[in-house]
Parts: C-alpha cells; sequence; structure tokens
C-alpha cells in the first residue's frame, strides 16, 4: 500500500503514542507499531522471515557490550554505599559556603553522575544521604530536594551516560568522543547551580541555616579527600583510558565493573552472595535495554520504509529558516517529549528522524548528541513523568510534597535551558575535548 510520508507519520505515530497512553510498555510499543505498520506497507511477511538475522545484525555489536558493564560498576557502587563517603568528603570541601549542605548535593551528584550513567540512581543514591541531612538541620525541602533532583539529573550527561551509549549505538557515533564532549558542559552545569545555590540562600539565609560549629566536620581537606580516593581513581581510570586511546569504551566499562567490585569486597560492603544477586538485577535491566533497542531498530526500519525521515527532512530544509532555528525546533520537540517519556525511548524513537535532519544542516554529530543529552536531562525532573522527583518524593517521606519538589526543581530546569544556550553559543565548550583524542 502506497502512503504519503505525512499520513504516514500521522498513522504510525498515533498509533505509538496511543499504546503509550494507555500503558503498553515502550519496547513492545514499538515493536507492535513497526510490525502493523509493515504490514499495512506490504513488508509485514518477508520482514517477519528477516527478524531473526535482522536483530543479530544490529545487537552483535562490541560496542554495546559496554551497556552491561557500565550498569554493574554503577550498581557495585551503589550498594558498597561509596556514595554516603563522597557526600561526607563534599561536606568538608563546601562546609564554608552559604547553603553549603545543598551545594554538596550537587557536587555529590556531579561525581556521582561519572558512575552512575543514569539520572534516577544518581538522584537516588544521593538523596538517600543528603535528605535525612536536610531534615536534621532544618533545610528549606523546596530548595534542597529541588536540587538534589537537578543535580541527579547529570547522570544523563557526564560519562559514562547510559542515554549517551544508546544515542551513539542508535546512530552509529564514537562513543569516546561523546564521553568526552559531555565532561565540561557538566562541570558548568554543576557551577552554575552551585552558584545559583549561593546566591539564593546568601539573599535568604533562613533556607539554610547554619550548622552549629561543634557539629561540623573535625577533619582537613586532605583527610576527607582521601576517603574517597579509590572511587576517584575508579572514575578517572575508565575515563582517562578512553580519552588517551589506551583502551575501547567497552573494555574501559570491563576496567570499571572490576574495580566497583573489587573495591566493594576489598572495604568489607560487598559479600559474595552481593555480588550474585548485584549481577542478576543488573541483567534484568540489560535484558530490558536490549528489548527496547529491538523495538527501535524496528520502528526505525519503518521510519525509513515509510519515507517519513527523508520527508520530515525535506520539508525542514525546505522551510528556508536557519539551521540554529531548526535546531531549536528539535531541541523544544525533545524538551515537550522529555515530560511524557524516559530519556532512552525518546532516543530510540526520535533518532531516526532528527539525526538526518542534524546531518544534512551540517552540523557535527558530538555536538548534537551532547545537546540532546543536556536537553533530555530536563526530563528526569519535569512533570508529569520525571522520575527524579518520584524517587526523591517517596525517599522524602514527611519531609517533603510532590508541590514542594515540583517548585524546587522549577529553577534547575530553566537553568538547564540557559546552559544550553551558553553551549549553542560557545560550541567549543562541547568540542574541546572530542577535538583533541
Amino acid at each position: 500500500m502506497f502512503l504519503e510520508w505525512y499520513t504516514a507519520a500521522v498513522i504510525f505515530f498515533g498509533l505509538l503514542f496511543g499504546l503509550l497512553m494507555i500503558g503498553i510498555p515502550v519496547a513492545f510499543g514499538l515493536l507492535f507499531t513497526a510490525m502493523v505498520g509493515l504490514i499495512i506497507l506490504g513488508e509485514g511477511p518477508k520482514f517477519l522471515f528477516d527478524v531473526p538475522g535482522y536483530f543479530f545484525y544490529h545487537l552483535n555489536s562490541f560496542t554495546l557490550t559496554c551497556f552491561p558493564l557500565f550498569i554493574l560498576m554503577a550498581m557495585y557502587v551503589e550498594k558498597a554505599g561509596f556514595g554516603g563517603d563522597l557526600f561526607k568528603t563534599m561536606r568538608v570541601l563546601l562546609r564554608r559556603v552559604p547553603g553549603s549542605l545543598n551545594a554538596v548535593g550537587v557536587a555529590s551528584c556531579a561525581v556521582f553522575a561519572a558512575i552512575s550513567g543514569t539520572s534516577v540512581g544518581t538522584a537516588a543514591a544521593m538523596g538517600l544521604v543528603a535528605i535525612p541531612e536536610y531534615k536534621k538541620y532544618n533545610y528549606d525541602p523546596t530548595l534542597s530536594v529541588g536540587s538534589i533532583a537537578g543535580g541527579g539529573a547529570l547522570g544523563i550527561l557526564i560519562p559514562p551516560s547510559l542515554a549517551m551509549i544508546m544515542y551513539c549505538v542508535v546512530t552509529e557515533q564514537s562513543i569516546g568522543h561523546m564521553f568526552a564532549g559531555g565532561i565540561l558542559p557538566g562541570i558548568m552545569i554543576a557551577i552554575v547551580f552551585i552558584t545559583y545555590i549561593i546566591i539564593r540562600c546568601t539573599i535568604n539565609p533562613s533556607l539554610a541555616p547554619s550548622i552549629p560549629p561543634e557539629e561540623m566536620p573535625d577533619i582537613g581537606a586532605l583527610r576527607a579527600l582521601l576517603n574517597i580516593i579509590p572511587i576517584i581513581l575508579l572514575i578517572v581510570s575508565v575515563l582517562l583510558t578512553i580519552y588517551l586511546g589506551i583502551a575501547t569504551p567497552t573494555e574501559a566499562a570491563g576496567l570499571g565493573c572490576f574495580g566497583g567490585m573489587f573495591l566493594g569486597i576489598a572495604y568489607g560492603r560487598l559479600t559474595p552472595l552481593d555480588i550474585v544477586k548485584i549481577t542478576f538485577e543488573g541483567t534484568k535491566v540489560v535484558a530490558f535495554i536490549i528489548l527496547l533497542l529491538m523495538g527501535g531498530f524496528t520502528f526505525g526500519h519503518l521510519i525509513v520504509r515509510a519515507g517519513i525521515a527523508v520527508g520530515i527532512s525535506d520539508f525542514i530544509v525546505g522551510l528556508g529558516v536557519s539551521k540554529y532555528a531548526v535546531l531549536a525546533m528539535i531541541l523544544g520537540i525533545l524538551v515537550l517529549l522529555g515530560c511524557f517519556m524516559e530519556p532512552t525511548p525518546i532516543i530510540v524513537t526520535t533518532m531516526p528522524i532528527f539525526f538526518p535532519i542534524i546531518m544534512t544542516l551540517g552540523f557535527d554529530p558530538v555536538f548534537f548528541g551532547v545537546l540532546t543529552a543536556m536537553t533530555l536531562e530536563t526530563s528526569a525532573i519535569t512533570p508529569p513523568v520525571g522520575f527524579n522527583l518520584f524517587v526523591l518524593r517517596g525517599i522524602g517521606e514527611g519531609y517533603v510534597t510532590m508541590a514542594q519538589i515540583i517548585r524546587g526543581a522549577a529553577p534547575f530546569v530553566i537553568l538547564y535551558l540557559l546552559c544550553i544556550l551558553i553551549a549553542i553559543m560557545f560550541p567549543s565548550i562541547i568540542m574541546f575535548l572530542p577535538g583533541r583524542m
């Protein structure tokens, strides 16, 4: 059956979002929509016979192997409780700044993001440590928990970001270059967040009451840093081996996975039984991601087969507007989708359409990939689906309401958008490190 690309787009995207609205898991929604669409286009029976080889072709990837390894590394470190050590060290380093515990929360999120790879994992790990401290010292719950929600979203940007890996797998780009591109923007956003907190708490000290001197940490900065040297070495060894070309991302992920497990055992925080349980939990997560990738690749095949990707690309390019106006339109769509979907499904669903447009306009794929990650950070803290909000609501039961968390996270959404604008105006923030690999 012949369909104009715009008719096909309305039918297939309408079906997909209809399935998602009634609660069908994203992976199954993508697979079902793709199969129905291919049947409509007359390619269904043939594609069914080709499915095994098609999936094997796309999933038989050495690069994709880093997914489970990075996930396991994060789970080993998180279960071993190294997030608490990180928070205590940052508390020593930032104890004299206004709103110290809030600044500590953001700084800890930024560092832990280099292990976690996800926004939810980062927010949960830091929330469990920080929120009891906020309660103890009567910190304003709106700003405090909002800062953890915003800082936790850095897990999408700061490598080893699982969202970045997904982008690279779907668009066939270099994971190493993407990781390098995310480092400076991640640091910039963390600095902007801490600056905002300091300004707010300087203007209104009641948001973050002073901690009594006798309850301040009584150890020096050097000794505090020694407590997290193993974790810092783990992060640096993973990222530096990739940046210097010593190891591939997959090999570096293997190093990080072994290092995280070894540290947990060496510190007596993980038993052999814990290792087995964590490995099984990680396997479940990876199985879900693989299923999502299968759905994404199949849906992408439908988008190409129906001419939707080319049609949309030709239409947008034919508008004759500035390429930056097109980029703003695409990022705006990602922000809107982020209110209703997680980052990974957004990447799998939209990149088959947006990526060819970006390439036609002459943008660097790494530049666009990092901007995509920065934009999708807002998805973690915008209702109604922002998972960081729900995770922190559960952790902060009795201390903070959902309305307070949303109000607290709102300024950080604005700051994320501001940082995206800065990165577009000064692309070297993203491209400096990848250009020197």
